[in-house]
């Protein structure tokens, strides 16, 4: 109210319309995934974002989506995601959250998935699941660096050993679904929230 008083704003901000994706269909990448998460985030959601290279689709696809909160990565904060969805869930007694996670920020806190199930706590954790540090080889390519040699490139994988998420969440107590198709991941969403409780979905995402 201070800073509408302060910039002399009156009228309300217009609400924008509620406008749901269809459901995702065929090989699935970053935005059926945010079509599917779109179409099942509850009202009054918190999101946590972590998905770094992979999240814009999610955050383009809910934004005409049900009323939900957004906490954005805060820069070069690699490994946010499943902590600060912690925080959200226990702040927020009983909200629904949804965290966004690459797979190579998830490796940095993968031990937040126990305290989720320690504390039955209601949330989410979707995995972009492309077995590389993409941001990392984004951020490489932007120094002018050159094409990286396999040295360089076997830093930027996690492809040797390929991480088992369903294995990893389902060791911590954490309910594990895996979706490769958007007909899967839609459905994998609509069942994680209806169940409630700690979920965690591998989306698998081209690298």
């Amino acid at each position: 109210a201070a800073l509408a008083d302060a910039i002399g704003a009156s009228e309300p901000a217009p609400v924008t319309p509620l406008n749901l994706p269809d459901a995702p269909m065929g090989e699935l990448d970053a935005f059926k995934v945010g079509a599917a998460i779109a179409r099942h985030l509850p009202e009054g959601a918190i999101v946590s974002d972590d998905g770094v290279s992979n999240g814009l689709g999610t955050y383009i696809a809910t934004a005409t989506g049900r009323p939900h909160r957004w906490m954005m990565l805060t820069g070069g904060a690699i490994g946010q995601g499943m902590p600060a969805a912690i925080g959200a869930a226990i702040a927020s007694k009983g909200a629904p959250v949804l965290c966004i996670s690459g797979d190579g920020a998830g490796m940095y806190t993968n031990q937040a998935l126990w305290t989720m199930a320690r504390e039955n706590l209601n949330i989410v954790t979707v995995v972009y699941v492309n077995h590389t540090y993409r941001i990392l080889q984004i951020e490489l390519h932007r120094t002018g660096a050159g094409n990286p040699g396999p040295a360089a490139n076997s830093m930027l994988t996690l492809g040797n050993p390929e991480i088992d998420w369903i294995q990893l969440a389902t060791a911590m107590g954490v309910t594990a679904h895996e979706a490769a198709t958007g007909e899967e991941m839609d459905a994998a969403v609509e069942a994680a929230f209806a169940a409630g409780g700690p979920h965690l979905i591998a989306a698998h995402v081209p690298g």
